[in-house]
């Protein structure tokens, strides 16, 4: 529809190769809100009256209901040129009204907002029921003792409620920066038109609360333009998963059997082999871990990184070609999250498997080292060499278990730390959660006001 009278009709096989059709099943629903809210600001401003705008706005929430089937929408560029082509059969020449005031330019990149502001919200909710998840399983098993690795060897002893507690600084941090993107991404960018503005006087802050946005990005080329706002999203993510990648690296360490068999897990996450009928594979964990690495989610990053770079700070099609990676990002970390979370939730600490190990592996000897450079008031250096030579001989040195998990310091691996601290949490992220799902409720009544329901 837009290409015919300058450059003809063009070919189907070109079209399709170039079109967005099929990726843009993810904002449909975007679209139809942004255009909506379009129609109303049109109409606000005198460019359309009552009827006409009423009469697209009906037929916009026919074509929403309608569903969206693009293996039937060959040789449409994209949604938005089969919305508007839609419309114009639909109502004849006053469906090209919508064309005013706005480009494909500013209306895509405030669909993408939309649609990804959503993604964030049910990110940050999930994430919240994995630190419930995790903060519970902390309290459940706050003094189970499990020996800690570094360098991939025996290190000291703590418990699986303080590495619970790892998991949740972790899961923290992520929420947090999520938390900052959200605000980056709650800006709307529509009236924005295709670079520089447009000749309508649309009230782009207007326009901005009716859809719930909490301002505007100010620069019309920025607002357009720039995919910061979805790199910003991306490599949070990404980070995130690759820090969990690490974590699933111990529990699969845990898991060994019979080298180390620390913990339990769900046979429903485990997998056996084909010929080898003792396995027992982790088979969820790898999966997810595998997701997170290679040409999964670290892949969709770069991916994304290098169709970018070249870009002018104006629009080109490449950038449509970028926000079918990050959709694959978001689907790969709710769908993992979710697998995880289950199988946390599933964990149960083997003490007979942490028993034989603490028989086989001296892991308390720094704790012996420095109670005994204390206690006799020895220089430390003195006391570790000593120690270092009776273990280099045989000899086992180390203190009680349960001594040297209570530490003083804090966050470290002490148990009535690690469960009030687990407690208190617990407490914190409830109260989130019920903050977040009321963003949503707002969200979803503009939502369906805006779509007729």
């Amino acid at each position: 529809m837009y290409r015919r009278e300058l450059l003809g009709a063009g070919s189907i096989d070109k079209i399709s190769y170039t079109s967005s059709i099929i990726d843009d099943s993810e904002i449909f629903k975007y679209v139809i809100i942004t255009l909506i809210v379009h129609v109303n600001e049109l109409e606000r401003v005198g460019v359309i009256n009552n009827d006409v705008a009423g009469r697209i706005r009906d037929a916009l929430r026919d074509i929403w209901r309608g569903g969206y089937e693009p293996g039937r929408l060959v040789g449409y560029e994209d949604v938005h040129e089969y919305i508007e082509a839609e419309l114009i059969r639909r109502l004849g020449s006053i469906g090209g009204w919508v064309g005013i005031g706005r480009s494909r330019n500013d209306h895509v990149t405030t669909a993408i907002r939309l649609r990804l502001r959503r993604a964030l919200l049910d990110l940050i909710l999930t994430t919240l029921k994995l630190r419930e998840v995790v903060l519970s399983k902390a309290v459940e098993e706050y003094d189970k003792v499990i020996i800690g690795s570094t360098h991939r060897q025996p290190a000291q002893v703590t418990t699986l409620g303080h590495y619970m507690l790892y998991l949740d600084d972790l899961s923290r941090d992520f929420l947090s920066e999520l938390m900052h993107v959200y605000e980056l991404i709650n800006r709307s960018p529509l009236g924005s038109g295709p670079l520089a503005g447009t000749m309508v006087s649309i009230d782009r802050f207007r326009e901005a609360a009716e859809l719930g946005f909490d301002g505007v990005v100010d620069n019309t080329i920025y607002a357009t333009g720039s995919r910061y706002f979805v790199i910003s999203a991306a490599s949070v993510v990404v980070n995130y998963l690759v820090e969990v990648g690490r974590f699933i690296n111990n529990l699969e360490m845990w898991l060994m059997p019979p080298q180390l068999s620390y913990v339990s897990a769900d046979p429903s996450h485990l997998a056996t082999s084909s010929i080898m009928p003792h396995k027992r594979n982790p088979a969820t964990l790898e999966v997810f871990r595998a997701r997170i690495g290679g040409e999964a989610v670290g892949g969709h990053l770069m991916a994304m990184y290098s169709i970018l770079r070249p870009v002018e700070s104006g629009y080109q099609l490449d950038l449509q070609e970028l926000t079918r990676h990050l959709w694959l990002i978001i689907k790969i970390a709710l769908e993992g999250l979710s697998i995880f979370m289950d199988f946390i939730n599933s964990i149960k600490v083997n003490e007979e498997g942490v028993k034989e190990s603490l028989g086989k592996y001296v892991v308390t000897a720094a704790e012996y080292a420095e109670t005994v450079s204390m206690r006799e008031g020895r220089p430390f250096r003195d006391v570790y060499s000593e120690v270092a030579r009776e273990l280099r001989s045989g000899i086992k040195v180390g203190l009680d278990v349960i001594e040297s998990l209570m530490k003083p310091v804090h966050g470290s691996s002490n148990p009535r730390s690690v469960i009030e601290n687990a407690k208190a949490r617990l407490g914190e992220v409830r109260e989130l959660m019920a903050r977040v799902n009321s963003i949503m409720g707002r969200l979803n009544e503009i939502e369906n006001k805006l779509l007729g329901y």
